[in-house]
């Protein structure tokens, strides 16, 4: 007999379904603790939502769901004729406290089943997030050894070696070359065999090749390396760590089109929205502006070149369709010139959470941290900060 999923009274007889169940269940936690459903409006614009595909449900209980938003809005349409059925007055009334019984039940089956979930999910989480924070001491371990040195002699409490610190310097001038004009840009285009890893990443770098540099927000567990790989397996680290294991929490990556070295005018940084809040699952705290403004300072380093940067916005958006005519914000590298580059300052200005303009302009360098955000289906939250 084959395995059942359950979540309430709900069976489901493959682990895809039971996973979509999940998902449905999570999204109507989420708008029931935003918004009064009952409310008239507010159903017309969920149903609106639903019916225009852009919160999309895939499971019976997702249905049940949508099915109870039409009997919210059929509910509503029938108290207009009211007046007219006033002997009919104690049967609607009836009719009411039945409809709060179905939305207390499908409240307490809601209830359960999200319990039951977080419960499951923290299980698997725990585990994961252990091997995680071995995996983040290790590596943190070998940054600290790499800039005490190895004999933990007097170079102890410094940043690096004066000779690194001196590549670093080196390095530096080096990738400052960049012009805005792309013919002498092409001209003077560096060779990353030119340029010395820094000294606090060598170990790191001899074990996985990938990795690109290191991502760290103090007064958040964001502490991280950050991989790259060849446009072909360019979602390799969504679920790889940094030892190239399996993971469902993955590892922090560079867009795979980016180039660090030959800087180009944003660099992407992804990562998971974990619920654990490790990866990139703190930066929804970002969203609260007393805290972003306690934590506006990033440190992104590159394997060859140290760097600070200041959070300028934070801003929610979504992935689109390829046939949609939209801006998609992942796709911004490399500003051709001030007009392409005034274009994006525009459209992010208009997806920015907090009323607020945006403090960069032509010829700033940009980081930008993305990840998943479910405020709508196929949603992303993402920061954008400048070079210092």
């Amino acid at each position: 007999m084959s395995e059942k999923y359950k979540i309430g009274d709900y069976e489901f007889n493959t682990y895809e379904e039971y996973l979509a169940a999940q998902e449905d269940v999570k999204k109507i936690d989420f708008i029931t603790k935003e918004v009064d459903i009952t409310d008239a409006d507010v159903a017309v614009r969920l149903y609106t939502l639903i019916r225009n595909k852009e919160i999309v449900f895939r499971s019976q209980v997702g249905l049940s769901f949508s099915w109870y938003l039409t009997d919210v809005l059929a509910q509503n349409s029938q108290n207009l004729l009211e007046e007219k059925r006033k002997r009919e007055a104690q049967q609607e009334k009836g009719k009411k406290f039945g409809m709060a019984g179905m939305l207390c039940m499908l409240a307490a089956v809601l209830c359960l089943g999200y319990y039951g979930i977080t419960l499951w999910q923290e299980h698997l989480e725990s585990q994961e997030y252990e091997r995680l924070q071995d995996m983040q001491n290790l590596t943190g371990h070998i940054i600290r050894d790499s800039e005490e040195g190895a004999d933990g002699s007097g170079e102890s409490g410094q940043a690096d070696s004066p000779e690194t610190e001196q590549n670093s310097k080196t390095n530096n001038s080096k990738t400052k070359k960049k012009k805005t004009d792309k013919s002498q840009a092409a001209e003077e285009k560096i060779d990353p065999a030119d340029l010395t890893v820094l000294k606090k990443y060598k170990k790191l770098y001899k074990q996985n090749q990938d990795l690109a540099g290191w991502l760290s927000i103090e007064g958040t567990v964001i502490d991280y390396p950050v991989m790259q790989t060849g446009r072909k397996n360019s979602d390799y680290y969504l679920h790889h760590d940094f030892e190239k294991k399996e993971s469902d929490h993955g590892t922090l990556f560079l867009d795979a089109r980016n180039d660090y070295v030959n800087r180009d005018t944003n660099l992407i940084i992804y990562g998971h929205n974990m619920r654990d809040g490790t990866m990139f699952g703190g930066l929804k705290s970002f969203m609260d502006k007393e805290y972003m403004e306690q934590h506006r300072e990033i440190v992104f380093d590159t394997i060859y070149e140290k760097a600070r940067y200041k959070v300028v916005a934070v801003c929610l958006s979504k992935v689109n369709y390829q046939d949609d005519e939209a801006f998609r914000y992942y796709n911004f590298l490399e500003a051709s010139g001030k007009e392409e580059f005034n274009a994006f300052l525009a459209n992010i200005q208009q997806l920015t959470v907090f009323d607020q303009t945006i403090d960069i302009s032509y010829g700033d360098e940009l980081l930008t941290l993305s990840t998943c955000n479910s405020y709508i289906q196929d949603g992303r939250l993402f920061l954008i900060a400048k070079k210092e």
